[in-house]
């Protein structure tokens, strides 16, 4: 799903996904900058829409990668008001405390250190716009949780840097089961390096040319000031 705002009174809502054909939507009266209510109300009357909600989940209870990676809300959010993240209702009690915890240090970083603000700018976006349209997801299998934290993350010392997966450009980010362990600050600092994935960041080893996983963690812990 992508918001297109067309003009300040009113937007254009475009689905693709589900293995159905694309479903346009509008919404006018939801105005200028849904909040994450109305983007959940999107998000339930689109898969509803489409196949009865085929789109949210798979048959086993698992969450539908391709289906709800494709939801992104692209607007503009006051720097002033408060937002809160997108967390699927499957997500780990213990997972989205943290997660909410990083999330909320996050946004505060974004929008008081300037030097963490122009980690987005210099990519042509705004930082609180990739938190705000960002979709926090669990990992929902034991094959999931090795293909995307790796293998025994609790107690490989490689996998257990990786808390969490975005695929380069997309709103979608993927929480490995051990985030609930980490600290508030470190939650912060990956909720900061998946939202530059969002925005378009590429990473070595997909590309050759870009930073590491772990020289963009170093590079978001100085200029947020974490260090």
């Amino acid at each position: 799903m992508e918001w297109n705002i067309s003009d300040r009174t009113s937007g254009e809502f475009g689905y693709e996904g589900c293995e159905t054909a694309g479903i346009r939507l509008e919404f006018p009266w939801l105005g200028k900058s849904p909040g994450w209510a109305a983007r959940l109300f999107i998000a339930i009357v689109v898969c509803a829409t489409a196949s009865f909600g085929v789109c949210a989940e798979n048959d086993d209870g698992g969450v539908n990668a391709t289906a709800v990676a494709s939801v992104a809300v692209s607007t503009a959010v006051d720097s002033s008001m408060p937002i809160q993240p997108w967390i699927h209702h499957k997500m780990d009690p213990d997972v989205r405390a943290t997660l909410e915890a990083g999330f909320d240090l996050a946004v505060e970083r974004v929008r008081e250190i300037e030097e963490c603000a122009d980690l987005f700018t210099g990519l042509g976006v705004i930082g609180i716009d990739m938190l705000n349209t960002g979709l926090y997801l669990p990992v929902h299998s034991y094959r999931h949780e090795i293909a995307v934290c790796g293998r025994d993350p609790a107690t490989n010392s490689t996998g257990a840097k990786v808390l969490a997966y975005t695929k380069v450009g997309g709103s979608a980010t993927w929480i490995c089961r051990h985030f609930s362990r980490v600290s508030t600050e470190n939650a912060a600092i990956a909720v900061i390096h998946e939202a530059l994935h969002h925005a378009g960041l590429n990473e070595r080893p997909h590309d050759r040319m870009a930073m590491s996983s772990v020289e963009i963690t170093e590079m978001v812990t100085s200029a947020c000031g974490f260090k």
